[in-house]
C-alpha cells in the first residue's frame, strides 16, 4: 500500500510540473536567466529577486559618510558585506546579517558612529573627484558582487 501511496505522489508531482511548464507561454512576461542543464524553462510567472543598492553619502570638511542599504538580495536571511571605494581608497565592512531581503550597512569617521556600529572610514575619505565620489558594492558570503551602485554625495 505505502509503494503505491509513494507512486501516485509522485505522478502528482511530475503532473504539477509539468502543468507548470505549460503555464510559461507568456512573451510579455521577462523571464529568469536559465541553467542551460535544465530540459526547461522555469515558469514566466516566478519572479526572481534582483540585488539593488540605495546609497547615500554626504562629506564634510571634517568628515565622511556612507549609508550603503542592500534590498533584493538572495539568500534574503544571508550574510553580507559592503565594499566602497572613494578617492579615500577602499574599505570593507564586517559581516551584517540581511533580514527579508534587505541589509543597511554604514560607514563612518564620527567616532559616535562607529560606537554604534557603523564600519570606521577617515574624514577625508571622501573628496570631489571626476565620476561618482563612491562606489559602493555588496558582497554575499562566499565574497561575490551582488550589486554595485555609484553616487555623488552632498556636501555639507
Amino acid at each position: 500500500m505505502r509503494n503505491i501511496s509513494l507512486s501516485l505522489t509522485r505522478v502528482a508531482l511530475a503532473m504539477i510540473v509539468a502543468g507548470l511548464g505549460a503555464c510559461a507561454d507568456n512573451s510579455s512576461t521577462p523571464t529568469a536567466p536559465t541553467d542551460p542543464s535544465l530540459k526547461s524553462s522555469p515558469p514566466a510567472d516566478i519572479s526572481v529577486a534582483v540585488a539593488s543598492i540605495r546609497l547615500r553619502c554626504e562629506r564634510r570638511a571634517n568628515r565622511s559618510k556612507i549609508s550603503v542599504d542592500g534590498s533584493g538580495l538572495v539568500p534574503r536571511a544571508g550574510n553580507f558585506r559592503a565594499r566602497v571605494t572613494a578617492s579615500g581608497g577602499t574599505v570593507t565592512s564586517t559581516v551584517h546579517r540581511a533580514v527579508a531581503g534587505d541589509v543597511e550597512i554604514d560607514f563612518d569617521s564620527n567616532p559616535n558612529d562607529i560606537r554604534a556600529g557603523a564600519t570606521r572610514i577617515a574624514a577625508n575619505f571622501i573628496t570631489a573627484r571626476t565620476g561618482p565620489d563612491v562606489v559602493a558594492r555588496i558582497l554575499n558570503a562566499g565574497g561575490q558582487v551582488v550589486a554595485t551602485q555609484g553616487a555623488d554625495c552632498t556636501v555639507q
